[in-house]
Formats: C-alpha cells, sequence, structure tokens
C-alpha cells in the first residue's frame, strides 16, 4: 500500500521546511538581496549562477537551466528516488508519512464537508441571536468583519449541530472523528462540544475548514473551547487566519498574537497579517510555517504576566531557528484588541515601530522582578538570562548578547561566558526530569515526547490540584509508561496549594493525551517492524489494529 503522498500532504511536508534550510545542508549559501545564490553543485562554475528563492521556494541554476522546489533538489543532488525524498522531508519536519488507500482519502474528504457544513450551520444561528450579536457590538466587531471571518454562533442546545448533521445524511462516526461531538458517558448518544458560544472557523492554508474556537458571551470557564486535534487538523501545526495573511503579498511582517479576537480587531484596522495560535505554547512547528512566508516578526500578546512568559517562550523557540523576533509592549493588563480599540491604528504601529528586540525585552523583564543594585538580585538576573539564551543557535549572537548582560551588570565578559558554559551550555541543559525517565521501564526517545512529559510533570511539581487530577486520572497508563512508582517520584513540592499553574483541565487533557498518543505511536512503529519480519503473525496483526483504535480514540479526545 503506497504513502499517503497526496497533493495536500506534499503541500504539507513542503510548507515545513524552508528550501534554503535544506539546501544549506549541503552546498554554502551566500545572501544576495532577498535570495541566496551558490556555486552550482551540478556544474562546475567560477562565478556563483545558483540561485534560491526564499519567497517562491524553488531553486534555478542559470548557467545549466537545473531547477525545482525542494524535493527535486534532494532527488538530483543526493539521487534520492522521489519516496525517498519525500521521507526525508517529512522526518526533517516530524511528519509521519502513514500508508494509505484512495477510500481512506475519500474518508478525510467527508470530514472537511463536515466541518464546512458545520460553518455554515453556526453562521447562519448568529444573525438569529440577539445577546452573541449583542456581544460583538459590544466588542466592536461589525457586520463586515462577521461576515468576513465567517463567525458564527453555536446553539445553547445540547444537540442542535449533531440534529442538524445527522439531517444531512453524516454518520455518527465521522462527525465523531472532526471532534465537534462527544459521545456520553452511558455510550448512548452524542452531545455538541460547543454550545452557547460565538464560534470562530479554523481555515487551512486551501481555506478549507479544518476546526473550530468557541468564545462564551460570559465570564465562565473555560472561556474559550478548541476543537480537538483529528485527522485534518493539528493545532501545534496551524495558525488562526494565516489564510488571509498570506494574501497580503506586499506585507513582509507578521504579527503573532494570542487569541481569535486580537486577530479579528487588529485586520479590522487593516492588519491582516495577524496571526493566532490555537489554545495551545506557540511550536516549532509554527515557526517554521512563519519563516517560510515571513521576513520580520514581531509578538503581540497580553501584557499580563502569563502573556510576558508565553512572549518569552515565543522568542526562544524563534531563536532556535535564529530568527529574530521583536515584542510589542503594552500597558500593564491590555491586549491588543484593548489597545488598538482606544487608542488607534496610528498608536498602535508607534507601537510595532518601538517594539523591543531580544535583548531589551529579556532585560526589561527581568530588570522588574530583580534589583540588580542588590547582590542577590544581580545573581538572579544573571541567572535568569543565561538560561534563556542557550536558545541563541548562533553563537556569535550569544556571546553578543552575554557582552550586554556583562554592561549592564558590571561583571566581566569573562566570568559570565566562564558561568554560561559550566551551567547552561547545550551539553547540560537535559532537564532533570528527562534524566529519570531513563530509569523507566521504556526510555522515551522522541523530542517531541519528551517535550510535552517536560510540561506535565513540570505541572506536577508545582500544583497539587493538578498533581492529583493527573494522578487519579492518568496513573495507570503512566505508570506503564514510566514505572509503577510514577506517582511517588513526582511529589507536588512541598508548601504548595494549588493556583500556582495557569493551566485548564481541558489543555491538561489535551497535554496528557498528547503523550499517549506519542507514547502509542512508538509502539505502534515497534509493531510494524516485527510484522514486517513476520508478515503472518496474526497476534501482532491483530495488537496493531488495538493500538491503532487506542491512537484514533485518543486523537478525538477520549481516553484509553
Amino acid at each position: 500500500m503506497p504513502y499517503d503522498l497526496t497533493e495536500e500532504k506534499l503541500e504539507e511536508i513542503k510548507d515545513l521546511n524552508d528550501i534554503v534550510d535544506i539546501i544549506g545542508e549541503f552546498i554554502e549559501l551566500k545572501r544576495a538581496g532577498t535570495n541566496y545564490k551558490a556555486l552550482c553543485p551540478f556544474h562546475n562554475e567560477k562565478t556563483p549562477s545558483f540561485v534560491v528563492s526564499p519567497d517562491k521556494q524553488i531553486y534555478h541554476c542559470f548557467g545549466c537551466g537545473e531547477g525545482g522546489d525542494s524535493l527535486s533538489f534532494l532527488m538530483k543532488y543526493n539521487n534520492y528516488t522521489f519516496i525517498e525524498a519525500a521521507e526525508y522531508l517529512a522526518n526533517k519536519a516530524g511528519i509521519r508519512l502513514e500508508h494509505v488507500s484512495k477510500q481512506e482519502t475519500k474518508k478525510k474528504n467527508i470530514l472537511y464537508e463536515i466541518n464546512r457544513e458545520s460553518g455554515i450551520f453556526f453562521y447562519r444561528n448568529l444573525s438569529k441571536n440577539k445577546e452573541a450579536i449583542e456581544y460583538l457590538k459590544k466588542r466592536k466587531i461589525s457586520v463586515g468583519v462577521i461576515k468576513s471571518f465567517g463567525m458564527g454562533y453555536a446553539l445553547d442546545s445540547w444537540d442542535g449541530l449533531y440534529n442538524h448533521l445527522k439531517k444531512n445524511n453524516y454518520k455518527d462516526e465521522d462527525i465523531l472523528k472532526t471532534g465537534l461531538i462527544i459521545k456520553r458517558d452511558n455510550s448512548k448518544g452524542y452531545y455538541d462540544r460547543f454550545r452557547n458560544r460565538v464560534i470562530f472557523p479554523i481555515l487551512d492554508i486551501k481555506n478549507r475548514v479544518v476546526g473550530f474556537g468557541g468564545r462564551v458571551l460570559d465570564n465562565s470557564l473555560p472561556k474559550y473551547l478548541n476543537s480537538p486535534d483529528s485527522e485534518v487538523f493539528s493545532k501545534g501545526r496551524n495558525l488562526y487566519n494565516l489564510n488571509n495573511a498570506l494574501k497580503n503579498k506586499d506585507i513582509n511582517y507578521v504579527l503573532l498574537t494570542e487569541g481569535y479576537m486580537d486577530v479579528i480587531k487588529l485586520s479590522s484596522y487593516g492588519y491582516n497579517n495577524t496571526v493566532a495560535s490555537l489554545g495551545t505554547a506557540f511550536t516549532q512547528y509554527q515557526v517554521k510555517l512563519l519563516k517560510k512566508y515571513f521576513d520580520e516578526f514581531y509578538i503581540a500578546y497580553d501584557s499580563d504576566e502569563s502573556g510576558k512568559k508565553a512572549a518569552i517562550k515565543a522568542l526562544n523557540l524563534f531563536k532556535n531557528y535564529n530568527i529574530d523576533a521583536k515584542v510589542v509592549i503594552f500597558p500593564d493588563n491590555m491586549d491588543p484588541d484593548d489597545y488598538i480599540t482606544k487608542y488607534g491604528k496610528a498608536k498602535f504601529k508607534d507601537k510595532i515601530n518601538n517594539a523591543f528586540d531580544y535583548f531589551n525585552y529579556l532585560d526589561d523583564y527581568y530588570s522588574s522582578k530583580f534589583d540588580i543594585k542588590a547582590n542577590k538580585g544581580k545573581v538572579k538576573y544573571i541567572e535568569s538570562f543565561l538560561q534563556n539564551i542557550k536558545n541563541i543557535s548562533n553563537s556569535i549572537e550569544r556571546e553578543l548578547v552575554i557582552e550586554k548582560i556583562s554592561e549592564k551588570t558590571n561583571i566581566s565578559k569573562e566570568n559570565l561566558l566562564n558561568e554560561y558554559n559550566k551551567n547552561f551550555s547545550r551539553k547540560n541543559t537535559k532537564q532533570k526530569t528527562i534524566r529519570k525517565t531513563k530509569d523507566r521501564k521504556k526510555t522515551i526517545q522522541d523530542s517531541d515526547l519528551e517535550k510535552y512529559l517536560d510540561k506535565l510533570l513540570d505541572l506536577a511539581v508545582n500544583d497539587e490540584e493538578l498533581f492529583e487530577y493527573i494522578i487519579s486520572k492518568y496513573k495507570g497508563k503512566f505508570s506503564d509508561i514510566f514505572g509503577d512508582d510514577f506517582h511517588n517520584d513526582y511529589k507536588p513540592k512541598d508548601n504548595l496549594n494549588s493556583s500556582n499553574v495557569e493551566i485548564t483541565t481541558e489543555e491538561l487533557d489535551f497535554l496528557a493525551n498528547k503523550i499517549l498518543i506519542k507514547y502509542q505511536e512508538k509502539e505502534l512503529s515497534l509493531l510494524r517492524e516485527r510484522l514486517k519480519n513476520d508478515p503472518k503473525n496474526q497476534e501482532v496483526l491483530s495488537e496493531i489494529n488495538k493500538v491503532y483504535k487506542e491512537i484514533n480514540k485518543l486523537r478525538q479526545g477520549g481516553s484509553i
């Protein structure tokens, strides 16, 4: 059975791989205006005529005529087959290639149809609900903006959408795969995931509806609810409004915000190049997407404490890819929506023009946290700074930042470099939680799994309520993965009560499910290797089917 190398899958693979990075692995590229040049690897020449275009994601040699995209380069340079080139790029992007039939492709298209029909249903509901319309008016969202974003309303009903989709002859199993409905605990019937919420359709870069976000009309919790990951939707690999941001070819920068309303409000003021992550932390895949399409990057997060911390994480993620992002600074407790509504477009533009770069933002944040006039505060300031700059991929830039820290603190550059190399060099930055997992029954190798595990264990040791929730709901499965002593090894720190970590149980379930999915996928890979060596082994085949079903159930937001 062939790989799932549809046009859609190939576009996804190429979208998450910058051609400059791919070709730069094999030949030396030098910047030449908006493009890159090199001596052609396919014929002898003394003057560079091999050009790589990051905007068009193609290469062309004006000497020998060779040209194409990243796939064709790998096929030509490494003598790869088409499949081998696709596998190489998929592995670089962290995409798992699945063997799939035409029938399975048709099933996926049904999910797109269900999402589209649901979006129309939500949109039509909005005009009939006075409370939802009044809420959007208070937020100064015009009818034109509502229409352009396809905003809608989920009825205050347990099964309004479900009944609508059933009338349109969609099957329960297909509707369930989209995450739009949830199976009742007694296994008899389903209910709508979104109820009494303003709805934001999420479109991919091909303008297909892949998921939804929903916001309550009051201050009840959870304030925002999002579609779970599905066969057509991944929160960490999509960005809200990227499909519209890409239409503005004359704009070379992007504004990254935290929420749907920020995007919608900024777009209504002309900032159509605004995107937002989708209910989860900003990811490496989202960085790769933005890097492919834009040259400048501005982080416009909320100005509260959680927003500031999230901005630092995003800055560091950009730095991992050698990108100089900047942070737009707002007055305390204001978000982009608040600011542009109160002060207007011109003032907002000033904020962008005066955005803080990496050093200045970290300096501003840690200077407000620690008194560097006192020895203790100065040490904390330096430790915090050094902990962050390990994310800078360029060693020269890292040293320049250390030089600035030296000027700020009057500590010699040599001492700071020694301290960094001793405690924060990349060789020594494996977190304690990862080291502990190596002593478990099963060693975790997958980097994404380690990332999710780190966050989960950090929550476990920093918040008693969340820790108890994790143990009560997931102890059995995590014990299988990490050993029976999991709940003993990660006890909450002393003197902690609750509410020290800002995360909802929905987000926590998402996080835990990600870990379990990654683990199950690893198990599935091992089973498939066993089946290759023994194709007639019915026991292994049965186990593969079982694990595959468990993965699908987890992806739909269930538990195993």
